[in-house]
């Protein structure tokens, strides 16, 4: 197996055993949370095994995988459910590997034309022919699945325009009652005006009430005894409710948010499924932090529940409007209040409510079926990251649990816009809350270490200033171990950062830790140091027993891994904003491509201002006039 793909490979084999045979939507996701793919399986567990098989894959799904770091599953009652859900998906968050939604011009829509007898046709490329579109879908066969609906359900002509106004008889369509036959006046102009339009309410998500018009015109057609006619809406009615009474999804339910909150092993999950437009436009799993103080089958759980949930929905809408009806698993405390405050905060009444029976019931119930499989998963793997963590912490020999890590990386082009980065790791994961930046001010020289001193320093001087111990005698103000990424080199510059400020030694200093990749930068060959102090202060750096490709060596450099990225990150970020705006800006003739190439050159505006004008006329793109250009405007201004 080509180790570029193991690490996504082995993701998705940490998830199989957890996942279930029923029909849902997946999302791949990078190392930065950013979804790489979203796809839809008839049974989730089958399709995502097939990603383990790296000899069956194309080019394109290799390359995904293999930056794949974390999944994102959810379950949903029907195929066609998934099929919706995943084109929703697509559509808002154009995932990079989904390649036929790269966009719009690329996505297969369905049009309905703006001629005088519109027809109904599937539609890739530039929107340049008038008419409504819907869609993206996700395939052209999820259009073809929609079309053979509008066929049963609507009627309307897919023949081109040249083959319709020359038509004598009824095509084959007319007689399998796929279509109404406008060309040859089967159906009048007013009426078949009046299908259209109803198709267009029902691809644009207002089932409920095409099926609720489609009722009484049919109960209308019976009164008047024009049972004909009758039985052609019925036909009509039944194709509709095919696809959508089938499933879970209702239209009682045309704009709604679902929330269910679960319970685990102490730790909360909390499902949000999206309902717009009678379609599932999306989810989100969140993981609230809330004091459960009771066993989960003590009467106050459930107590704890309700205001777990009403807190988390104040909060959630805060960042966003509510909706007009919020269904949860159950009733959240103070619920009268509540729904007064989204209420006046929404401007639109909010009405919160627990169904027991019913479609509404089943939305709920899946709801928390997804939940409780992700929250048993998220534990699963918080479980084994806190079990790591431990077997650390007792291999550093800590005084106390191993409760923070802080892993600290540099980045910068030959000494050129240094940032550096720390990242924060807890029994529970990544802590991203807690993640900082640093500008670097040491002088732009290539001079990783001098660097890394600078950042050193200043966190170990502002956690010393604000050290304060908690009731059992845990220090506050620094972390259990600082983690620096690089050999004996790094780690002997974290020695003296820490001897100099009178921490060695100390009972609050952290464990002192380097990690360094092996001679031929393998991930997974790995060298671990500890700077040891012994009675006299005197310090060796000695190599940790961390066994290759075990658990704890892939919690490591999963650490370090987001140490590089953030810090990676954070420079370009810096270097962008150093290059987009400067005193450059001033001086004619030098546009943002001679700007980027000075500054690269130089490293900052005052290296260009105390270049000679050789020099400047040795920069890429910089001719000899120009040179002479900026050289007078730096001495002059």
């Amino acid at each position: 197996m080509s180790k570029d793909i193991t690490d996504g490979i082995e993701v998705i084999k940490g998830r199989l055993a957890n996942l279930p045979t029923s029909p849902g939507v997946y999302r791949m996701l990078n190392a930065k949370g950013d979804v790489l793919y979203v796809g839809k399986a008839r049974n989730l567990k089958a399709r995502l095994t097939s990603y383990t098989q790296p000899e069956r894959m194309v080019v394109r799904i290799r390359k995904m995988v293999f930056e794949t770091r974390d999944l994102v599953v959810v379950e949903v009652p029907t195929e066609a459910e998934a099929l919706l859900l995943e084109a929703n998906l697509i559509k808002s968050l154009k995932p990079r590997y989904n390649i036929i939604f790269r966009d719009d011009s690329s996505y297969v829509s369905v049009l309905i034309t703006d001629e005088e007898t519109p027809l109904i046709k599937s539609h890739r490329g530039a929107r340049r022919t008038k008419g409504d579109y819907f869609g993206p879908y996700p395939s052209a066969s999820a259009v073809y699945q929609t079309l053979d609906l509008m066929e049963r359900a609507f009627r309307l002509r897919t023949c081109v325009e040249t083959v319709f106004r020359n038509r004598t008889r009824p095509c084959l369509k007319y007689d399998i009652k796929r279509c109404s036959g406008p060309c040859v006046g089967k159906i009048d102009r007013q009426a078949y005006a009046a299908t259209v339009a109803q198709a267009k309410k029902f691809l644009r998500g207002e089932r409920g009430e095409v099926l609720k018009d489609m009722q009484r015109a049919m109960e209308k057609a019976s009164a008047e005894l024009e049972f004909e006619q009758a039985g052609v809406i019925r036909d009509r009615i039944k194709a509709l409710s095919h696809v959508s009474g089938g499933s879970a999804l209702s239209h009682a339910l045309a704009e709604a948010d679902v929330f269910a909150i679960v319970r685990e092993g102490g730790r909360l999950g909390i499902q949000a499924f999206y309902y717009r437009n009678g379609q599932h436009v999306g989810n989100q799993m969140y993981y609230p932090k809330f004091d459960m103080g009771t066993r989960e089958d003590s009467g106050e759980a459930e107590d704890e529940l309700a205001e777990a949930l009403r807190v988390f929905l104040a909060l959630h809408y805060t960042q966003r409007a509510a909706v007009g009806q919020v269904v949860c698993n159950i009733a959240p405390a103070d619920v009268e209040t509540l729904s007064e405050a989204l209420s006046v905060s929404s401007g639109r009444k909010v009405k919160i409510e627990v169904p027991r029976l019913g479609d509404k019931r089943a939305v709920v119930d899946h709801a928390i079926k997804n939940a409780m499989s992700a929250l048993h998963r998220k534990n699963a793997e918080n479980d084994g990251w806190a079990t790591q963590m431990a077997s650390f912490g007792e291999m550093l020999g800590l005084p106390r649990s191993l409760e923070l890590l802080e892993c600290y990386d540099i980045s910068n082009i030959s000494g050129r816009f240094p940032v550096a980065s720390c990242v924060v790791a807890g029994r529970e994961g990544m802590l991203r809350q807690r993640y900082r930046r640093y500008h670097i001010k040491t002088k732009n020289t290539p001079d990783d270490y001098a660097m890394l001193r600078e950042v050193l320093t200043r966190r170990v001087e502002k956690g010393m200033k604000e050290l304060t111990f908690d009731d059992e005698g845990r220090p506050v103000g620094l972390p259990d171990v600082l983690l620096v990424d690089g050999g004996k080199g790094q780690l002997n510059v974290l020695v003296d950062v820490v001897r100099t400020l009178g921490l060695l030694g100390q009972p609050e200093c952290p464990a002192l830790v380097g990690i360094a990749k092996g001679e031929e930068r393998d991930k997974g060959l790995e060298t671990i140091f500890q700077a040891k102090v012994d009675a006299h202060g005197e310090v060796t750096l000695e190599e940790l027993p961390v066994t290759f490709n075990s658990a704890l060596i892939f919690v490591l450099q999963r650490i370090r891994d987001e140490a590089h990225r953030f810090a990676i990150t954070f420079h370009r970020e810096s270097r962008g904003k150093a290059l987009a705006v400067s005193r450059l800006d001033g001086i004619p003739g030098v546009g943002p491509t001679k700007k980027k190439a000075l500054l690269l050159h130089f490293g900052s505006v005052e290296g260009v201002r105390g270049a000679s004008l050789e020099a400047l006329s040795h920069v890429s793109g910089i001719g000899e006039d120009l040179a002479q250009v900026i050289y007078d405007y730096f001495k002059t201004s």
